[in-house]
């Protein structure tokens, strides 16, 4: 079975957009010292008001569309990925995530 390049980049970027899934959570339920929980709980509430953010412009385009729907595991790499930005930033300015 010959599968287009097409093909093998679609399974490449479902694997990635899984691995940044599961790295969310893992990352979630390690264990730290106070800074890096800190550092967790200020990435969460970021991550908490953009995924509302999202949510209420999801709301608004499906709405005033008429046959619009809404894709569960687009919103979830979407949570996923700002997490890891917002993890990112916080750990570069408040230190290491021990």
């Amino acid at each position: 079975m010959d599968l287009s390049w097409i093909s093998w980049l679609f399974i490449a970027i479902f694997v990635v957009l899984l691995s940044l899934i599961g790295f969310m959570l893992v990352s979630l339920a390690k264990r730290g010292d106070e800074r890096s929980r800190f550092i967790k709980m200020t990435a969460m509430s970021t991550t908490f008001l953009w995924t509302v953010v999202i949510l209420v412009i999801e709301t608004v385009r499906v709405q005033l569309s008429d046959n619009a729907e809404t894709s569960p595991f687009l919103l979830l790499v979407l949570v996923s990925f700002i997490f890891l930005v917002s993890l990112i930033v916080y750990k570069r300015k408040y230190g290491d995530l021990g």
